[in-house]
């Protein structure tokens, strides 16, 4: 057990010097002091002090605190208060908040007061009193400072080291790679507030905008704070819609600097247009983010605009119809509702559809999997894993990472284009089944960026890899390639694996081929999104074999 002390201590000193590493030029001379005084600890101070900034509470009674390898904590306290690393300044009712029930009913005797009740009401009757204890309390320092560190460490805005305790212990295996070279997280120091800045909770529309124009919210990894902004950003707009539509306007145009998301915004735009008895405008604006839009922004405009448009007794040029696989009708016992789906009964055994549909299909000797996304973004991560981590300069900059920093972005294959094109061009050439069992030999069980590994075994992968055609997984995998995981969204539900034909008691049609087939699961009032729309027309013009399962109840309970 001391030794585990003595690793919490070399947890923090690594944290420290390699943070530093990235980030002491924009540190001040004041934090610099503070950090070799911390750096510089050693035995029963170091253990203590190490432990505590790595729990939640910042302020501890002393007779209290457990900390195994340090005896004298009185002792190593004084250390710490002389080393200005801590100190005894705790409010009385920080005290109250972190004293358990019977502590809080003793400082409550010791003022005569009630000590009936649940513990907040405890707390509130010790709120503004004082000297109901004669114990000494003191708070650990600093912990600001540490945790700017640690996220310069992680590359994460919010992390803790006990990713570093479960990794050791085996719980976690992340992959084995060699860093790269990386650059300094923050070039200024006036980067770092600016940053900083933004991960307040009240940050107004207006500086979240101008931080995005400036490009304040940049930095490595996921430290990059661009994508939170602009959901908050939509999320203030959506509210605004109603009451203040020139207002939410104003943001979504803001926000659509790019085609793809000037596109997925233009009908939030007509909206705020249609509330100001603006049609005319609403149905320019669609017509001209139209041109540039693909998949299912194209055809979330097309329906705003031929509604419009009939509003308006004006024409609206459509698009060629997507392609829309046959459907295939079942019929399933219906039992009790949970929440706001219905459920079904397959073998005793209320379930969702989804998953009574894979109970169904097994009972006639065929597996299913309910994966939707989650089974091409692991096929995905295996096929590309050896890409992952491969020597690109300031992708893989420090430890704990599932994938390099440039994953899910158009520059992920850009600088990795020849790797890359040889994984695809392998898989046109049949060699899929034997590139994913070498890969899944070497990465099943570790953090990799995309893999789910409750998916299915080996097995499973290989049976779906190697049942689609070549050409429909490289059209997914090329999606995934340009947007990352997101382009996954609205892949069919179900994988029916290859197997032996059968004849499925409640459908019409009865006859199940024995190739694989990926299935779109609909339930009563249930009806296609546009990314799936999108994605069965994609599958379909590559040569796949997909349907629409329309399930409803043979009985109500």
């Amino acid at each position: 057990m001391a030794r585990a002390i003595d690793l919490a201590v070399a947890d923090l000193q690594e944290i420290i010097d390699i943070a530093r590493d990235r980030g002491g030029a924009v540190l001040t001379a004041g934090e610099c002091v503070i950090l070799n005084r911390i750096r510089s600890l050693t035995g029963p101070p170091a253990r203590l002090y190490a432990r505590l900034t790595a729990r939640r509470p910042t302020v501890f009674r002393t007779q209290s605190v457990a900390c195994v390898g340090v005896e004298d904590i009185p002792a190593a306290v004084e250390v710490l208060i002389a080393q200005g690393l801590a100190d005894r300044l705790v409010p009385w009712d920080r005290r109250a908040d972190a004293l358990t029930v019977p502590d809080l009913k003793a400082g409550l005797r010791h003022l005569g007061l009630p000590v009936g009740g649940r513990r907040d009401a405890l707390v509130a009757r010790l709120r503004g009193r004082t000297h109901w204890q004669a114990d000494p309390w003191f708070r650990i320092r600093h912990r600001r400072l540490l945790g700017r560190l640690e996220s310069w460490y992680f590359l994460r805005p919010s992390t803790d080291r006990s990713t570093l305790v479960v990794e050791r212990l085996g719980h976690i295996t992340w992959p084995s790679y060699r860093l790269t070279t990386g650059h300094a997280v923050f070039r200024r120091r006036s980067d770092l507030l600016q940053w900083e800045t933004l991960l307040q909770p009240d940050l107004t529309p207006e500086d979240a905008l101008e931080a995005l124009r400036r490009g304040a919210h940049r930095a490595p990894g996921k430290l990059d704070l661009g994508r939170r902004l602009k959901r908050s950003l939509i999320d203030t707009a959506r509210a605004l819609e109603t009451d203040a539509p020139d207002r939410a306007r104003q943001l979504y145009l803001a926000l659509g600097t790019e085609p793809q998301q000037r596109a997925e915004l233009a009908p939030r735009v007509a909206r705020t247009l249609e509330s100001e008895s603006r049609p005319e405008d609403a149905l320019d604006h669609l017509s001209a983010c139209l041109v540039e839009a693909t998949g299912a922004e194209r055809i979330a405009i097309q329906r705003s605009g031929r509604r419009i448009a009939k509003t308006l007794r004006r024409g609206w040029p459509p698009d060629p119809p997507l392609r829309r696989p046959a459907s295939r009708h079942l019929t399933l016992e219906a039992g009790s509702r949970a929440g706001s789906r219905p459920r079904y009964r397959v073998n005793g055994e209320d379930q969702t559809v989804e998953r009574a549909v894979c109970a169904m299909l097994h009972s006639v000797g065929r597996r299913a999997i309910h994966a939707e996304g989650a089974l091409w973004s692991t096929l995905f991560a295996l096929l590309f894993a050896d890409c992952y981590f491969l020597d690109v300069d300031g992708a893989l900059p420090c430890r704990f990472l599932s994938g390099p920093l440039d994953l899910g972005t158009p520059a992920f294959r850009a600088r990795r284009e020849a790797p890359v094109s040889e994984v695809l061009d392998g898989i046109l050439a049949g060699e899929v089944a034997a590139r994913l069992r070498d890969a899944d030999h070497r990465f099943r069980g570790q953090r990799l960026a995309g893999a789910q590994w409750h998916v299915g075994s080996a097995e499973i992968l290989m049976d779906v890899a190697t049942g689609i055609a070549p050409r429909a997984l490289v059209t997914i995998l090329e999606q995934i390639l340009v947007n990352g995981r997101r382009a996954t969204r609205g892949l069919p539900d179900l994988a029916v694996l290859p197997g032996r034909a059968c004849h499925l008691p409640t459908g019409f049609p009865r006859r199940l081929s024995e190739s694989l087939l990926l299935v779109e699961v609909k339930g009563p009032g249930d009806s296609l999104r546009d990314a799936q729309s999108v994605w069965l027309d994609r599958l379909l013009r590559s040569g796949t074999q997909v349907e629409i399962w329309e399930v409803k109840p043979s009985a109500v309970v």
